[in-house]
């Protein structure tokens, strides 16, 4: 009996031995795979930032960052900020989103433009331009039923109520890089009521169509020259009306970053800091933003973007992977804002409409 107890006692000890070494072994390959899974994230994270560099770059027209120059006064940085806000403001929880739809309804979009005086060779005129801002709401003027543009008379004391304030001609443009192109010239009827509303529905259609023109661009002229102060700035309002869909109660989860999908297609976040990257000298705002991309294996069925996605992962699926299968691609972006020096050394603003990804799919 002591013979068996002392063998079981060694069989013990050595099976003890056996265990611990194999979890040793197992410990050491884990760690090395996660050292190496690790580095490999990290070399792709900065893979990730030299292609961002380079496409904001080619984005604003440069091929490399602006060098010491110029630099914007005091009273023209606090006037950026304020644009930079009020365009951010406007901008505000946009996005531009595939997803499932139900019947159309009636919506409104309303848009607020930066406005500025402009130099003027009549003594008797003082003319404005307002900058209107693409919305990704409205993005494109497919759905677009009515559009009209209400100009809002100011408070100007030499001008008595029933005399004409507005001069007969207000001039639409599309800006189109590397300048602005006139669009169309609307002559006003009636130039002595309080409010002035013209039709712009084509002239609409016609900008949210085209990608290239971020900016419409509206001038306007006042028949008497005042000092430029907030009483004599007319107010200008874009209303458009649009056929709008509404999201089915079946849309996908907006959990884009949930750890349950580990492996799978979805959304990863990396913070870029500007100042870490060496940009801080030229972009002014923001500091940095947190730049999401897609990735991840896209499974049979798993968020498929459409019914020619779920076509395309079956016959990879019967195929055994002969023909591609769906890939993680952005699903959706959000809007962001970037105030920079251009290479001439002016402070400048420029949207980015679809830099930060919100969602994610299989396509």
């Amino acid at each position: 009996m002591k013979t068996e107890r002392n063998f079981l006692k060694g069989t013990y000890k050595l099976a003890q031995c056996f265990l611990l070494s194999v979890g040793a072994v197992i410990f050491s390959s884990c760690l090395r795979e996660s050292t190496a899974q690790r580095e490999h994230e990290e070399t792709y994270q900065g893979l990730q930032l030299e292609a961002l560099k380079s496409i904001i770059l080619e984005y604003l027209g440069m091929d490399a960052p602006p060098g010491p120059g110029g630099r914007a006064s005091h009273q023209d940085l606090v006037r950026m900020y304020r644009q930079y806000r009020r365009m951010g403001y406007l901008l505000k929880g946009n996005s531009s989103e595939e997803q499932e739809l139900q019947p159309a309804r009636r919506a409104s979009t309303v848009l607020f433009p930066t406005t500025e005086p402009l130099r003027c060779s009549f003594p008797q005129q003082q003319w404005f331009r307002a900058a209107f801002y693409k919305n990704s709401r409205i993005k494109t003027g497919v759905n677009l039923k009515h559009a009209r543009l209400q100009i809002k008379r100011p408070h100007m004391d030499k001008i008595a109520p029933g005399q004409p304030w507005l001069s007969k001609d207000v001039v639409v443009r599309m800006h189109k890089p590397p300048g602005f192109h006139t669009e169309t010239v609307f002559h006003v009827g009636d130039l002595s009521s309080l409010d002035v509303t013209l039709d712009l529905t084509v002239t609409l259609k016609k900008w949210l169509k085209d990608t290239s023109a971020e900016l419409l661009v509206v001038e306007i002229g006042l028949l008497k020259k005042q000092e430029v102060s907030t009483q004599s700035t007319p107010q200008l309002v874009l209303q458009l009306d649009q056929a709008v869909r509404r999201r089915n109660k079946r849309a996908l989860s907006t959990r884009e970053e949930s750890v349950e999908d580990e492996g799978h297609c979805r959304r990863k976040s990396l913070n870029v800091s500007f100042k870490d990257i060496g940009w801080s000298d030229w972009v002014i705002a923001p500091s940095g933003y947190t730049m999401h991309y897609c990735d991840g294996s896209c499974p049979h069925n798993y968020k498929p973007a459409s019914m020619h996605t779920q076509v395309k992962s079956r016959l990879h699926l019967l195929s055994k992977g002969t023909t591609p299968g769906p890939c993680c691609v952005p699903a959706a972006y959000e809007p962001m804002v970037l105030m920079h020096y251009d290479s001439r050394g002016k402070l400048k603003l420029t949207p980015f409409n679809d830099l930060i990804v919100s969602k994610c799919h299989c396509a």
